[in-house]
């Protein structure tokens, strides 16, 4: 049974990670375009995942594009 991917854009990375469970190949990426390393996950917000909310898993690593908390997505840079 392939698994789905949960809608987590705009939450909290950190809790996306725990509701993945720690058997998920994860990646968390900068999204702001300035190569951050992301620690702590719990101090970035999600705003895009690879598949997308609702697709089905069918690649690994999951990957999530993340800011940190006190910014927004929208000031991101341009994939």
């Amino acid at each position: 049974m392939a698994a789905v991917m949960p809608d987590v854009i705009g939450g909290n990375a950190g809790r996306a990670r725990e509701q993945m469970g720690a058997g998920t190949d994860m990646a968390f990426e900068d999204a702001s375009g300035r190569g951050r390393q992301v620690g702590d996950p719990a101090e970035w917000r999600i705003c895009a995942s690879r598949p997308g909310p609702n697709q089905r898993i069918t690649d690994y690593p999951v990957v999530f594009d993340v800011v940190m908390t006190s910014e927004n997505c929208e000031d991101t840079a341009a994939k």
